[in-house]
């Protein structure tokens, strides 16, 4: 019996494992498409997006058919909560880079702020590198280097503030910079989001390395 839980929990762990790297690759994908202006290359990361639903479906039963089955506590019943919960970020963590692969269709033709879109790769890849970085954190799991991952969310909030404030100057110089000036500020918003899912990642992996519930956004960690 115990060797039929520790096989499913290896099952279920590389499944999540494979789902995060395909996150990542996505967004790997939508930013390139976007320093492109590359459509196909769009495409095929929204396109993608469908077995990343099907995997998620299937670590939701397979992670509650095995609670069912086994019954299983202490750091095996933390160890699932968290596949669970990862796997719902991930999936999110893709969303998103089918967001960003999505506005590169919408702005397809137009001509880019080159220094500016130069920031948003660069705010794109240190949000893929929270995501890593969290997910090897849970798959240690490590405490630490959970809080360390999180903690590189600080400069892509930073890039952030910077380049929105740029995106909006850029808007109001006119008609023309507009519509690319504001689809950015919400490929931004995608941006975010996805470095926000891979701190949700950071705590879940904090959780099952401790059993202690621990909030690792910018506001709580300031008073460490």
């Amino acid at each position: 019996m115990r060797g039929e839980l520790d096989r499913q929990i290896d099952q279920l762990s590389s499944t999540v494992v494979t789902m995060a790297g395909r996150a990542d690759e996505m967004m790997g994908r939508a930013l390139q498409a976007l320093q492109d202006d590359d459509v196909a290359a769009a495409d095929a990361v929204i396109d993608s997006d469908r077995a990343l639903d099907r995997a998620y479906e299937q670590m939701q039963n397979g992670v509650l058919a095995t609670v069912a089955l086994h019954g299983p506590v202490g750091r095996d019943l933390r160890l699932l909560t968290g596949l669970l919960h990862v796997s719902l970020h991930a999936e999110r963590m893709a969303d998103y880079a089918v967001g960003v692969a999505r506005t590169v269709k919408r702005v397809h033709g137009q001509e880019p702020d080159l220094d500016l879109l130069e920031q948003l790769i660069e705010m794109g890849e240190l949000a893929r590198t929270v995501g890593r970085q969290a997910m090897a954190a849970f798959v240690q799991p490590d405490a630490e280097a959970a809080v360390a991952a999180s903690r590189l969310d600080d400069s892509v909030d930073r890039l952030n503030a910077g380049i929105f404030q740029r995106l909006v100057r850029l808007a109001a110089r006119g008609e023309e910079q507009l519509e690319w000036a504001t689809r950015m500020i919400q490929l931004t918003r995608q941006l975010e989001r996805y470095a926000d899912h891979g701190v949700d990642i950071a705590e879940q992996a904090v959780f099952v390395a401790t059993g202690m519930t621990r909030e690792l956004s910018s506001e709580a960690l300031s008073g460490d």
